[in-house]
């Protein structure tokens, strides 16, 4: 039997013998095993495939005060997921035009970059402060450690 035959095999073994692995402890304990087995698996797979999709986290009052704050001018970023730390309504696209694909002579705008010193949005400090406070829901995050 293949390794991933062997971690997917918890389904069958319990259809094939749903009273040992229901109603035994010993059942019980070799399905949960299995099934354990299968979700690490799973979750190191997933590991290795999954692309990086968070450059950015926003401000929270907490942050700070954090251990792996840190900031460098009007640049702060959080060492612990080593990405940039953004007020809300901080993030202006920047946009480009570019030849149509259509291979006509129109344009279309395509998202060039983001400049994080710009709102992207017209609102006062004022609002942009209450945000900040309202940050996950004015919790730390969970990876908080105070300095």
């Amino acid at each position: 039997m293949s390794e991933s035959e062997e971690y997917a095999s918890w389904w069958l073994a319990l259809s094939r013998d749903p009273e040992y692995y229901t109603n035994t402890e010993e059942g019980q304990k070799e399905l949960a095993d299995m099934i354990r087995k299968e979700s690490e698996r799973l979750i190191e797979e997933l590991g290795k495939s999954v692309k990086r999709t968070k450059e950015i986290i926003w401000l929270s009052n907490f942050c700070t005060s954090c251990h792996y704050f840190k900031s460098e001018g009007r640049k702060t970023a959080c060492n612990k997921w080593q990405v940039r730390i953004v007020k809300p309504f901080y993030g202006r696209a920047i946009w480009k035009q570019v030849p149509s694909k259509s291979g006509d002579e129109e344009k279309q705008l395509v998202v060039d970059g983001v400049d994080w010193d710009s709102r992207w949005k017209e609102v006062s400090d004022k609002v942009v402060d209450m945000a900040v406070g309202m940050v996950n829901g004015g919790y730390p995050y969970h990876c908080y450690r105070s300095r």
